[in-house]
């Protein structure tokens, strides 16, 4: 999955990064490090807490995973609440603050614009009418019960000191705000402002620059391999025309993709999973592996429970503020996620006239509210918020487009996981996906019988124009009606009638070996799923087919086998690049310095590890490689990294290409030999001047606590991998993002399943659980992630009220 605006996505929100400076000194004041009176903790002692809906028990393991067993489903998620309240409290308010735009309340003026933002698309009406929807079904009782257990929580004891830094009160809980988590996620997994990005790079750049932005990727590793091998109905809404017969806008939105660039999913974020089936292992059960890759955070994306009631034992992690268990294994089933990287948003122009808009032949007046920003120590801000029948509609410097995304209707992807918590089998998975609808997500699942599956499961819009299908990437003209998506009512109901039907998706039943890395679903899918913009580069993919081929030609697989994989460090970019950097006529054009570093290139193994040079040099000649490609054209139209296209188009550039002659050297063209020995001889300056001697000095683990205080930070460390190896890491000076969980799950009868963090259960600095997986997950170690539960006294014992 690829959750983090992207430190959002991170849980704990960019914009209160900045109570660092400004409240930073009073968190030591407050308290000193492993002051744990003031705060309670799962090593406090037996605690007894009154339940509303009868008893339950928890007893935390030697990680400080909850395991949780209960009378009733409904004393089970009492207790869920409770005691993600007393592990996460501080995260999960940051969590509903962020996506409902009031962060200011409590962190001032710094996050006013993120509040602009998300109000500006209403988030919680979205979430709204998604309770409103499953309130009735399994799931409304339990999210009604997690609900009175966080506030039993909050009401009872003492509030994380985080409150007293920035003077603030925890407001209760309501079911509402964990479908605000939800949206959350689903927003920074799916939504998306990339044809902004590509409308006006095109604009500035001219029409040459569409080719840097293909329909799709050029490679042989999509995740269906072959198409023939899906087993989707049937399904042919009419052939997809391209939008060049259409009006279509393409124009500069220049001021509104800068502004977006914030709130946008990341490109480079990805996730791994793959399921092979007992054919090709030791066991003759089937094996599955996930890790999904988001924003490292301290406290971690993920919280771990292990929950059992009446016929239900489920366990692996979720969100802080949601009770269910997102990716996991029941005793008989497993399922493990990342994201599709589709094309599930829309943009739309519009024709204004008389203060409202041009549809359908009429003029519209947008549906306004005035909303008010309370922001903490500075003035209020007040804001219109504005709908037209495509949904939220947003403006920066008059540039006005409205927004479509499934998510701002009423979903059910919290009753899909629901379900998904009590599967025993591949059929029960394959069913509780029918009722997910964002994000898309690529399941794998299998089960102990045997079974496997892959099935990307979400809403797939299909667009309209005149009567005709058209393709999703392009700023659509709303007042002609192009690009309508039938069936769809945001913040409402919708029926999804013009959607692909849920057995339409391409997917495939019993695969013996596959795998997904948010790379291309399939070649030939009958419908529009995505471009070049949303899939993920086929790095990782290309390595995980690679490698699971092998073992599988060999035979025997194990759930080492997974884990081994899990820790590849690899790099197929590196594969692709390498000889740009090293060609006999590059080099001659070097300076002594770059020459010299270009033998440290020879003879590598393209392993990204952190005591390694020669992958120092690479990344570092990567990035410079990049910018001397592209950046002359680009910054000259005022256009930053963030327009660039994907590495691996920049790999299958021809080596004339027009974009590697520099427009500023009038007086020569150069090609891709010249670009590659000018990056070169920036790497040896760059490496020269920070002093770096290996690859684990740039690419660094520095996880910060959002007040940024040495003792509440995690310790920084050097790391392996990169964004495009499997074992994934990443460091920028922005973000930190990587494996923000790994999990295999083995169906045999020894039951090696495993699973890690990265850091730890509690988000209470004075824990022993604070980051105690921390070098395990460093390392690519693992811990059992079996059902057992500990052999020890209970931790809290939940009593029914008399």
């Amino acid at each position: 999955m690829n959750l983090t605006s992207r430190a959002a996505l991170a849980v704990v929100c960019a914009g209160a990064l900045v109570v660092s400076a400004v409240f930073g000194g009073s968190y030591l004041a407050l308290a000193a490090p492993l002051s744990g009176g003031l705060y309670a903790s799962a090593s406090a002692g037996v605690e007894e807490v009154q339940s509303p809906y009868g008893e339950a028990t928890v007893w935390y393991d030697d990680a400080g995973v909850p395991h949780i067993e209960a009378e009733s489903e409904e004393a089970l998620y009492f207790a869920v609440g409770y005691v993600q309240a007393q592990d996460r409290l501080f995260q999960m308010d940051l969590q509903r603050r962020l996506i409902s735009g009031r962060l200011s309340a409590v962190v001032g003026e710094s996050t006013i614009d993120s509040d602009t933002f998300y109000r500006s698309l209403d988030f919680e009406s979205a979430a709204e009418a998604s309770w409103q929807s499953v309130r009735g079904t399994d799931v409304g009782a339990p999210i009604e019960a997690y609900t009175a257990g966080v506030n039993s929580y909050a009401d009872s004891q003492p509030l994380p000191p985080e409150y007293a830094m920035v003077d603030a009160e925890f407001e209760s809980w309501r079911p509402v705000d964990t479908l605000l988590v939800g949206k959350l996620i689903s927003w920074q997994l799916s939504g998306s402002f990339s044809d902004l990005r590509r409308s006006t790079t095109i604009s500035r750049l001219g029409p040459e620059a569409s080719a840097l932005y293909p329909n799709s990727l050029d490679h042989d590793v999509p995740i269906i391999r072959d198409s023939s091998a899906s087993d989707a109905a049937p399904f042919d809404p009419q052939p997809v025309v391209s939008n060049s017969s259409t009006a279509s806008v393409d124009g500069d939105f220049g001021a509104l993709a800068d502004w977006t660039d914030a709130y946008d999913k990341d490109p480079v974020y990805g996730s791994n999973n793959w399921v092979v089936s007992g054919e090709h292992t030791a066991s003759g059960a089937p094996l599955l592996a996930n890790d999904p890759h988001l924003s490292l955070t301290v406290p971690p994306i993920w919280y771990e429970m292990h929950l059992s009631a009446n016929e239900m034992d489920v366990r692996g992690v979720g969100f802080p503020g949601i009770p269910l268990v997102v990716i996991g294994r029941t005793a008989d089933a497993a399922w493990g996620v990342t994201n599709v990287g589709g094309d599930f948003t829309d943009l739309y122009t519009y024709e204004m006239r008389d203060g409202g808009y041009v549809y359908d032949g009429e003029v519209r007046e947008f549906e306004t509210n005035t909303e008010v920003i309370e922001v903490a120590g500075g003035e209020d801000v007040t804001i219109d918020v504005r709908k037209s029948v495509h949904g939220p509609v947003i403006e920066r410097d008059g540039e006005t487009v409205g927004v479509a995304w499934p998510g701002f209707s009423a979903t059910n992807e919290s009753l899909g996981v629901y379900k998904l918590n009590h599967a025993g089998s591949v059929s029960d998975i394959r069913d509780a996906l029918e009722v997910w609808d964002v994000p898309a997500q690529n399941f794998v699942a299998a089960d102990r019988a045997g079974n496997t599956l892959y099935y990307p499961a979400g809403k797939y819009p299909i667009r309209v124009t005149d009567g005709e299908v058209v393709r999703g990437d392009t700023v659509f003209n709303g007042s002609a009606g192009e690009g309508e998506w039938r069936g769809y009512d945001p913040y409402g109901i919708s029926s999804w009638d013009g959607f692909v039907p849920f057995e339409s998706i391409p997917h495939v039943d019993n695969p013996d070996l596959l795998a997904t890395a948010n790379q291309r679903t399939i070649d030939d899918a009958g419908f529009y799923m995505g471009t070049s913009m949303t899939y993920a580069d086929p790095y990782r993919g290309q390595r995980i087919y690679d490698e699971l081929d092998a073992a599988a030609a060999d035979g025997e697989m194990t759930a080492e086998t997974m884990r081994e994989l899990q820790r590849d460090v690899r790099s197929e970019a590196a594969v692709g690049f390498v000889p740009y950097a090293t060609d006999e006529t590059t080099v001659s054009q070097m300076s002594p310095e770059a020459r010299e570093l270009t033998t440290e290139l020879d003879g590598w193994n393209y392993q990204v590890r952190s005591n390694s040079r020669a992958a120092l040099v690479y990344r570092i000649w990567t990035e410079e490689f990049q910018n001397a490609t592209f950046h002359d054209e680009f910054s000259a139209e005022g256009l930053d990294e963030s327009y660039y296209p994907r590495l691996y188009t920049l790999q299958m550039l021809d080596s004339d290409s027009r974009w590697f002659d520099d427009r500023t050297t009038a007086s020569a063209t150069e090609t891709r030999t010249d670009v590659a020995a000018l990056a070169m001889n920036r790497t040896a300056e760059r490496i020269s001047d920070a002093e770096w001697e290996t690859y684990g000095d740039y690419n660094t683990l520095d996880m910060n606590h959002p007040f940024n205080r040495a003792f509440v930070n995690y310790p920084e460390r050097p790391m392996d991998g990169s964004a495009f190896t499997v074992f994934n890491f990443r460091s920028s000076s922005s973000t930190q993002a990587g494996s923000s969980w790994r999990m295999v799950v083995d169906f045999s009868a020894d039951d090696d399943s495993s699973g890690v963090i990265p850091g730890g259960q509690s988000g209470v600095v004075w824990s022993d659980h604070y980051y105690d997986q921390l070098d395990e997950w460093a390392l690519g170690e693992y811990k059992p992630l079996t059902l057992d539960r500990p052999t020890k006294s209970p931790d809290i014992v939940f009593r029914g009220e008399q």
